[in-house]
Order: structure tokens, then C-alpha cells, then sequence
């Protein structure tokens, strides 16, 4: 009941937009295309025409995600396609009602994929929930969600062209990867020329996010630790930042006591530059438990020049808006600062993709490009891959500030250990 409320919910955060701009893109293991596909979805006989997209074919897109992440050549779709209704129809022998429809978008694609995209989409919304088992799931046992829903799984039950559909995605226009191109470093520092980092490591197990990341057998607080390591190594002193100063920096109207998270702050200076960087421990989900997370969102964007997310996606939730509304403070972006944002989750490349780059869009920069960059996943990353790309995010930007060196986004990405489609976006 849980995973359909949550996907009801779910149904207004997907926003089908027509005539989204192509952004410059690079990754060493995939590439963005324009894809199309035909597909239908189960309906109740007297569906008026205006809830068929909110309630029927948006909700069934939020399983698209599962089988393009599971198949052995992988993709993932932008949150910016355009859906045309092509009409209804009564299965003759069935009696059941279907809408019919095609979709267009952008979809990021595994190096190997050329032509055709296999999509499978459940038939009847309701049905799928109470046919699927646990091995109709990717992680089953823990993750029972339309996000890692694989109906072709050894075990899993679901018959094709009874309990789901399979769509040929056509490869329509396919966009070239960027060859030679470099984050803005000197556009990093401030006004007062510091260059202000944020990295946000949230619990994987929301219980743990109030234990200190020391005595923690967390996924992610090994990762925590290993970065506060990596940052002595770079030459940066710490202390601890009180809730208490942090509820002072936000200006949030919830106090932090009930879930402060925790927050070192570790500064290196470099000549004339202040590097200035805050870790943060905590939750990392929706509602109360994860104000202190907030506050560092907030920090990120109105003073920040680099924000590091490496925690569960939460699949699109993690909107600057909400966030905002949650602390009882806007979340106002600074748009005349360029900032490097880096979401290491599951599906960032769909979920804080358009929605930030639309924060920081301003009459001079329509597209929010011209000051920020977004790295994402594609797919699903592991917390086993959160030290690994956050240490080779940074160390460029580290090095850039002590001698002079610019590595390229090409380098950047290449440098990454693993392969979930990662790749960073609006990459003038």
C-alpha cells in the first residue's frame, strides 16, 4: 500500500514538457539521444481525456525507470518528454479499456545501444502491485518500488502482453558528446575569493543518520570518513560546526534539535583563496527528519560554489522548493555564481536534471548553463562508489586552486571507477 501511495504521489512530479533544450553533455560510457515509442496503459471505461496523462500514462511512465536500468545495455529518460494521446480502444476479447499513446524524449544511452530500445511498461497499474512478487524487483526484498520494477527477473511471474507491454524505443536523433571542454575554475571563487564546497553524505538507513558518523555501521558513514580523511590529506584544518551556528547560516524557521545531523568544516587557504568546505552527516529523505540536510541544500545554492550529494535520490524529491518550504526559508539560487552540482544516486540524470539548471536560469543565461554544471548517474550507483567519485570531483578542483592545473571534464569523467551513466551536463 505504501509503494502506491507513494507512487500516486509520485504522478504529479512527473512533468511531461515539450520543446526542452538540449544541453551539452559528456560521459565516458553514454551518450543523450531524442527516442520515441508507442505504448498503452489499462484505463477505466468512463476516464474523462483530461486525467488519462495525470493518472494513467504518467503514473505508468514512473516504471520505466526499472527495466531500462536492468537490461544488460542500460538508459534512462530525461524528464522532458512530450506525449501525444493517439486514442482509446475495448480489447475485443478482454473487455478491458486501453489509451494509446506515443512518447518522444531524451533519453541517456549505453555506448552499445544504436538503433532500438526495449521498453516494457505495466499494463494494469493496480494489477502489476498484486501479481508482482519480491523477484519482480531489483533488490526485492528492500526496494519493493515502481523505480526497480524488472519484470523480466529469473522467478518473476509476470506474463508479457498480459501483465505488461514491450515497446521498440526508436533512436531518433542521436547527439555527439563534448571532445574538449573544462569546468569554469576561476568563476568558482566569490566575491571575496573563496571557493565554498558543500558535501551532503546522507544515512542509507534513515535510523543511522542521528548516530555519530564515527560509531557507525552505515553504508555511507565509511564514505563520510574517508572523505574527512582525504581532505587532511589535501592540507585542510577542521572543527565541528554547532546546530546552533548552522540554524544561525540558514535562517530556517524549524529548529535543528531533534535532527541536527552533523557538520565539519575543513578550510585550506591557497595563496590569495579561502577553500571552505562543509561535510555533512544526516538524514537525507522528505519531511522533518532531514531539516539540517535543507539547511545545507540552502547553503549550496545561495553561497556555495560546489554541492556534493551522495546519498538515496529519493527519487525527485529533493526539490529546491520543497526544501524550502520545509525549513520555512526560500531557497533563493545564486545565479551569478557558477557552481558545480554532483548528485551520486539512483537516476539523478532524471530526477536534478532540468529542475536545477531551471533555478538558475536568468534573462542573460535562459538555459541556466552558462553558470552551472550537473554531473548525475543514469542509473542506479552503489554507496560502495560514493568515495570514488567524490575524491575524483574534487581533487581537479583542489589542484586547480594550489598550482594552476585544469583537468577537463573529459578527464573528470574518465577518471571514475565505475559505470552508471554518469555524465555532467550543461558542459559549455
Amino acid at each position: 500500500m505504501l509503494n502506491r501511495l507513494m507512487s500516486a504521489a509520485l504522478t504529479g512530479c512527473l512533468l511531461l514538457l515539450a520543446g526542452s533544450p538540449a544541453f551539452a553533455y559528456y560521459s565516458k560510457d553514454s551518450y543523450e539521444a531524442e527516442v520515441s515509442f508507442e505504448s498503452m496503459v489499462e484505463i477505466a471505461e468512463d476516464t474523462p481525456d483530461y486525467i488519462l496523462l495525470p493518472s494513467y500514462i504518467n503514473r505508468q511512465l514512473l516504471y520505466l525507470a526499472g527495466p531500462l536500468q536492468a537490461a544488460p545495455k542500460k538508459a534512462a529518460a530525461k524528464n522532458d518528454a512530450k506525449v501525444d494521446v493517439l486514442g482509446r480502444h475495448r480489447d475485443d476479447k478482454t473487455g478491458k479499456h486501453y489509451v494509446r499513446y506515443r512518447y518522444t524524449g531524451t533519453f541517456v544511452l549505453d555506448n552499445g545501444l544504436r538503433d532500438v530500445v526495449k521498453v516494457r511498461l505495466p499494463l494494469d497499474l493496480d494489477g502489476v502491485w498484486e501479481r508482482s512478487t519480491d523477484k519482480c524487483f531489483s533488490w526485492g526484498e528492500k526496494y519493493r518500488m515502481a523505480y526497480f520494477w524488472a519484470p523480466l527477473n529469473k522467478g518473476c511471474p509476470l506474463v508479457e502482453g498480459v501483465d505488461y507491454a514491450t515497446s521498440d524505443a526508436t533512436i531518433l536523433a542521436r547527439r555527439a558528446n563534448t571532445a574538449n571542454s573544462s569546468p569554469a575554475y576561476e568563476r568558482l571563487a566569490n566575491g571575496n575569493g573563496e571557493v565554498r564546497v558543500v558535501l551532503t553524505f546522507g544515512a542509507d538507513e534513515d535510523r543511522n543518520g542521528n548516530i555519530s558518523p564515527d560509531k557507525n555501521t552505515d553504508y555511507n558513514a565509511g564514505n563520510y570518513r574517508d572523505i574527512r580523511k582525504f581532505l587532511v590529506n589535501q592540507g585542510f584544518t577542521g572543527r565541528i560546526v554547532p546546530a546552533v551556528e548552522r540554524e544561525r547560516d540558514c535562517g530556517n524557521t524549524k529548529s535543528l534539535a531533534a535532527s541536527p545531523g552533523h557538520v565539519e568544516e575543513y578550510v585550506r587557504t591557497d595563496g590569495a583563496r579561502k577553500l571552505v568546505v562543509r561535510l555533512f552527516w544526516g538524514v537525507t529523505n522528505i519531511g522533518e527528519d532531514s531539516i539540517a540536510f535543507f539547511c545545507m541544500a540552502k547553503e549550496a545554492a545561495e553561497r556555495g560554489s560546489v554541492f556534493l550529494y551522495a546519498g538515496h535520490s529519493r527519487v525527485g524529491l529533493l526539490d529546491l522548493a520543497y526544501m524550502g518550504e520545509q525549513i520555512g526559508a526560500p531557497i533563493r539560487m545564486n545565479k551569478d555564481q557558477y557552481q558545480i552540482y554532483a548528485f551520486f544516486g539512483c537516476s539523478s540524470y532524471s530526477y536534478y536534471n532540468l529542475s536545477y539548471f531551471a533555478a538558475k536560469a536568468s534573462p542573460a543565461d535562459p538555459e541556466g548553463t552558462r553558470n552551472a554544471n550537473i554531473i548525475t548517474n543514469g542509473i542506479t550507483g552503489s554507496f560502495g562508489s560514493m568515495t570514488d567519485f567524490t575524491t575524483k570531483t574534487l581533487k581537479p578542483i583542489f589542484e586547480w586552486s594550489a598550482r594552476g592545473t585544469r583537468t577537463s571534464w573529459q578527464q573528470i569523467m574518465n577518471s571514475y571507477s565505475e559505470r552508471f551513466l554518469t555524465g555532467v551536463n550543461g558542459d559549455q
